[in-house]
């Protein structure tokens, strides 16, 4: 009994480590999503009663303390039809600071800029709320980001890099991730701040990906993982009956 019974243990195991080995091993693949028709828009401003053009792709805050005007953001979405994959880095869109002298008191400090865009042919919406480090413009009070040799410069900074909207692709749940800001159009190395010198506008290209939402998963397995799962079973099965 115990020479018959060993090499069937041992082959029975070697079955189970295979499938087992199915299921971990297999590769993830990448994920294709055509993008179009994306529009951002600026909502929810805070810190300040004295704005303009929310709803719109262009906001605007604070008494203006020069004839230069107020300060604010713009946003010009990507016009161009995208074809995107999973974890690859793609631009939204150019995001312009104008950084110009307000009275103290009506300065804006956030804002959030919301997301819509056709995802395979499906409209999808995403928020991201933004922080605006607005400084006093006197000598000798600059922030350690100060890069420039006029008081102060401003710092833009987002709060989160994903919104609360997840989407369904595949059997999977997809998330729109913000990566940050980029000074070139292919997206790569984005930082998550950038800095304004006061009384001048600078722009940056606004970075994302979609990443699958492993918290949410309403996947079903694939057939070899299914196989795998079937073949452990029988395995084990035998197992106990060749001990019984």
């Amino acid at each position: 009994m115990f020479h018959s019974f060993k090499p069937t243990k041992s082959l029975s195991l070697l079955c189970a480590t295979a499938g087992l080995a199915l299921l971990s091993t297999r590769p993830a693949q990448a994920v294709s999503f055509t993008v179009d028709n994306i529009n951002g828009t600026w909502d929810n401003i805070q810190g300040t009663s004295t704005f303009n053009g929310t709803g719109t792709n262009q906001v605007r805050w604070g008494s203006p303390a020069t004839t230069a005007g107020q300060s604010g953001f713009d946003f010009n979405s990507t016009s161009s039809l995208l074809s995107v994959s999973s974890g690859s880095n793609f631009v939204l869109g150019e995001l312009t600071h104008f950084n110009l002298p307000v009275w103290s008191g009506t300065a804006a400090s956030g804002v959030d800029l919301q997301f819509s865009m056709a995802i395979d042919g499906v409209f999808q919406a995403f928020d991201y709320s933004f922080t605006i480090d607005e400084t006093p413009n006197i000598a000798g009070t600059c922030p350690e980001f100060q890069i420039s040799d006029t008081p102060c410069d401003d710092k833009i900074d987002f709060t989160s890099a994903f919104s609360t909207t997840t989407f369904l692709k595949d059997g999977f749940n997809y998330s729109l991730e913000l990566l940050g800001f980029s000074s070139t159009m292919d997206g790569l190395s984005p930082v998550s701040s950038f800095i304004t010198e006061e009384h001048k506008a600078s722009s940056a290209f606004l970075v994302a990906r979609f990443v699958k939402d492993d918290s949410n998963d309403v996947s079903v397995p694939e057939p070899t993982s299914a196989a795998a799962l079937l073949l452990i079973g029988l395995v084990a099965t035998r197992i106990r009956r060749r001990q019984s």
